[in-house]
């Protein structure tokens, strides 16, 4: 082994606990984050209030990292801006939930209005009342989104009074735990009029099953918006390079003295990983605990095979996440199925200059060069 010329600066002492703690809490603002990051923190500024987004990827890529970055985002702004605001107190800028999995397999609202509530510093949620006098007396299932009014109503109002610009909802996919389509889409629905009313911008954050709101409804897909948040994919180039550098970094974020070539296992992490890094991380979190119990030097193949998700726990994800980029390719493709829908010529992809003007069907002349003003002087290399 080599000696890591990059060891983390004042761990060299630091006691084994304070090592795991280290590299526990260690998040890479990797590429493919970074995009989303940006994507998603754009579409926050542009937005129009009221506005539901989606973003979904595999298993294990990355979106709770992400989810807790938008929202670290959002409170340094507020608080970059607030210096400028008189009245900010009791202002919250954002809310973040994680979505629980249901235990009888359906989502429960009550449970998500009560959790946001209290995430939102409510006081006395157990004793809201309604103020609408057309609420029924009848007990309402807490699976379908229009139980406890008098708790929607206490979230609406938190919202409003609180001045909550975005709501940032975590596992996400846990909205589908629903008997029946209708019901799925009742879900979307429930938190689009929640939304409507207050104009606060609701973020989605899940697996690939989110995609699911939009084969229910054209009006859903209308009213929200998509964020593809992919996984590194080795047979694209860039993606190889990037995910090799990732690898790279976390190998000399290891707190040990000796080094671990992880580029070596370059392969093999990627056969379990499928090139998530969410799943890359707690992986090497389990191999960094483990070999500081052990106090050994460094994280050895024995550790990295032992810690490994299990190949059939890899296929899985695999599985899931080969079918959810299917569907993500084929909505880029469904432009074709809607010119012939509309009747419109299928014969070639359409494309448009920045005039808004199509340039199917222009012809030059052979041999006669298109009106344009010549360049003169090298071109300016990038860098």
């Amino acid at each position: 082994m080599d000696k890591l010329t990059d060891f983390p600066f004042g761990l060299a002492k630091a006691s084994n606990d304070e090592k795991k703690e280290y590299f526990l809490k260690m998040t890479l603002n990797h590429p493919k984050l970074n995009e989303a990051f940006l994507e998603v923190i754009d579409r926050i500024n542009t937005s129009p209030s009221g506005k539901v987004i989606l973003v979904y990827g595999p298993t294990g890529v990355g979106k709770s990292t992400l989810c807790k970055r938008v929202k670290k985002e959002i409170i340094q702004r507020f608080l970059d801006n607030g210096l400028n605001i008189q009245n900010i107190k009791g202002t919250i800028p954002v809310a973040m939930l994680e979505l629980p999995s249901s235990d009888n397999g359906k989502f429960n609202w009550r449970d998500f209005y009560k959790r946001l509530l209290n995430e939102m510093n409510e006081p006395l949620v157990e004793y809201k009342i309604s103020r609408n006098s057309e609420v029924p007396n009848k007990k309402i299932p807490n699976h379908w989104p229009s139980t406890s009014p008098e708790l929607r109503e206490s979230l609406e109002n938190a919202i409003s009074y609180r001045n909550t610009k975005v709501i940032l909802l975590d596992e996400a996919q846990h909205l589908l735990k629903i008997a029946s389509g209708k019901n799925i889409k009742d879900q979307l629905d429930a938190l689009k009029s929640i939304a409507n009313l207050t104009g606060a911008l609701f973020i989605l954050f899940g697996t690939y099953e989110l995609m699911d709101f939009f084969d229910l409804s054209g009006q859903l897909g209308r009213r929200t918006k998509e964020i593809h948040f992919p996984r590194y994919n080795l047979n694209i180039t860039k993606d190889k390079h990037d995910f090799h550098s990732v690898i790279y970094t976390f190998q000399n974020r290891l707190p040990f003295i000796e080094k671990t070539d992880l580029l070596y296992y370059a392969d093999f992490l990627y056969e379990r990983t499928i090139g998530c890094i969410g799943i890359l991380k707690e992986w090497l979190d389990e191999c960094v605990n483990e070999a500081l119990n052990k106090n050994l030097p460094s994280i050895s193949f024995d550790v990295l095979e032992r810690n490994a998700p299990t190949p059939s726990k890899a296929l899985t994800i695999a599985q899931e996440t080969i079918e959810g980029e299917t569907k993500v390719n084929e909505q880029g493709q469904s432009i074709y199925l809607l010119r012939e829908t509309i009747g419109l010529s299928t014969n070639s992809k359409q494309t448009y200059n920045e005039s808004g003007k199509s340039t199917q069907g222009r012809k030059n002349n052979v041999g006669i060069r298109n009106p344009t003003r010549d360049k003169i002087g090298l071109k300016e290399k990038q860098t």
